[in-house]
């Protein structure tokens, strides 16, 4: 049992990897944004920080699909799709271990 909730907690981590990756991107964006928001109108830096924000969210967001993408090893040990998706047999056998158990020969 420790083992596979170890393995559960590393596909967990995985997967949490592309909304982490989005959120750290539109962090910097945001940072970049509010360095230079000092030089501008209250309204306009504002906007500059929420555009900067959202334009490095989607750019991390492009990359990080490239990168599952170009990488099949990388998908293999997330087990995920090329899309970005937990592939469906695993979240399968995650959600009801006991009958993947009962499929599998002894």
């Amino acid at each position: 049992m420790p083992r596979r909730l170890a393995r559960l907690l590393f596909r967990a981590a995985g997967w949490l990897l592309t909304p982490l990756v989005l959120i750290l991107a539109a962090g910097i964006g945001a940072t970049i944004g509010l360095v230079v928001a000092p030089t501008l109108a209250p309204d306009a830096a504002l906007g500059l920080t929420i555009g900067l924000s959202l334009l490095a969210a989607i750019a991390g967001l492009v990359l990080w699909m490239r990168l599952l993408r170009e990488h099949p090893g990388l998908r293999h040990t997330l087990e995920m799709t090329a899309q970005g998706v937990p592939e469906s047999a695993l979240v399968q056998r995650l959600i009801h271990p006991d009958d993947a158990e009962q499929d599998s020969p002894p």
